[in-house]
């Protein structure tokens, strides 16, 4: 794709929200075999841990946030660009922070075309806030109706660099319909795939559902940081309230 990925791109130096690009979600899914209907279904969790800006008199406001973009948005933000404007607020004088964050929501929903929201998060709260992959916090489904698959290492590659992006992996299954080996190989197949976080977590969820077709299906993808920013694409079956869970590893 044109833009600012893959480019050598110096950060703003004044608030500049023309530098934000998006990406259309369908350009990942059209690639995706039989993909699922629920591939829509979920959010995009983007924990950001640079988020500044300046306050009246001269105070610098630094925090960390949780994005929260819906599934079903139309587009999505490329991560590049998402960074060079988090960086043009650092110099930027809002009234307070609660102005800043509105800031934020009106140009990313404008962007993806959905409803953005931004939760701040306190730095030192990050690691409160944080779990380990075997914790119950990263499940969706019920504990009695569904069986966890868990994995660290799960590799893909970035479609513009093929660079590998690494995540750690909690796939949900219906009990009935839990089948290891088949979880294993879909997930496998994907180690040279080309394609965004979110479209990979697509892809694998349509994988699973296509070779299980299972009652109730959730997969959720914990990526690595990159810049500040992780990404943590939450897909499943069922609708469910967003959650900013991270694991301690992003």
């Amino acid at each position: 794709m044109a833009g600012v990925l893959g480019q050598t791109v110096a950060a703003p130096d004044e608030y500049t929200p023309s530098v934000l690009e998006r990406i259309d979600r369908r350009l990942g899914r059209d690639g995706i075999k039989n993909a699922s209907e629920n591939v829509g279904s979920g959010y995009d969790v983007w924990h950001c841990y640079e988020l500044s800006w300046t306050l009246p008199d001269g105070v610098v406001t630094f925090t960390a946030g949780a994005l929260i973009v819906p599934a079903d948005s139309p587009f999505t933000v490329e991560s590049k660009s998402l960074k060079l404007y988090l960086n043009s607020l650092n110099a930027h004088f809002f009234k307070n922070d609660e102005e800043a964050i509105a800031c934020i929501e009106k140009d990313l929903s404008e962007l993806t075309q959905s409803q953005v929201k931004l939760v701040r998060i306190d730095p030192d709260e990050v690691q409160a806030m944080s779990s380990e992959l075997g914790d119950d916090a990263v499940r969706v489904g019920g504990l009695d109706t569904t069986v966890a698959f868990r994995c660290t290492g799960f590799r893909s590659l970035c479609p513009v660099t093929a660079q590998p992006d690494w995540a750690s992996l909690c796939v949900e299954v219906s009990a009935a319909d839990y089948d290891e080996s088949s979880i294993i190989e879909a997930i496998e197949s994907l180690r040279n795939h080309q394609g965004f976080h979110e479209q990979c977590v697509e892809d694998l969820y349509s994988r699973i559902e296509n070779a299980l077709n299972p009652s109730e299906l959730h997969v959720v993808g914990f990526f690595q940081r990159r810049g500040g920013i992780d990404i943590t694409p939450w897909r499943s079956s069922i609708s469910s309230a967003p959650r900013i869970t991270r694991l301690f590893e992003q």
